[in-house]
């Protein structure tokens, strides 16, 4: 499979994603399986279900869920990307409240400040298998 470009509309998010990548041990599976500490938040866009089933045949690389301090925190699938030639990843978390048409996308970086992004932008992101 070759690069596959995903296109969707930038949005706003639930706010949860800065929470969840201050967790360490998120934080450490993603530096060791992603190569890359994540900014401390996420992109979201919404893409068509067209595009949204692409990613049900790419094999994701697998962080599993874990307990501490008596909670379970759930397991997050990834997804290489890249989105203006910044790598990244989209995660697809196993509990979300996310509609299903909606992705959030990880990076080193702030990417709405550093790519000058803002909620309603179209943007196209490459799947890198």
């Amino acid at each position: 499979m070759g690069d596959t470009a995903l296109e969707g509309i930038v949005v706003v998010g639930l706010g949860t994603g800065a929470v969840f990548m201050s967790i360490d041990h998120y934080k450490a599976e993603f530096k060791d399986k992603l190569g890359f500490d994540p900014y401390p938040g996420t992109l979201n866009m919404v893409l068509n279900n067209r595009q949204t089933n692409l990613l049900k045949d790419i094999n994701p690389i697998r962080i599993e869920s874990f307990k501490k301090d008596n909670k379970t925190f759930g397991g997050v699938s990834c997804y290489k990307v890249k989105i203006n030639n910044v790598d990244g990843a989209i995660i697809v978390p196993d509990l979300t409240e996310h509609e299903e048409d909606t992705i959030e996308i990880i990076a080193p970086i702030n990417l709405k400040l550093k790519l000058n992004i803002k909620d309603g932008d179209k943007i196209k992101i490459e799947l890198i298998p």
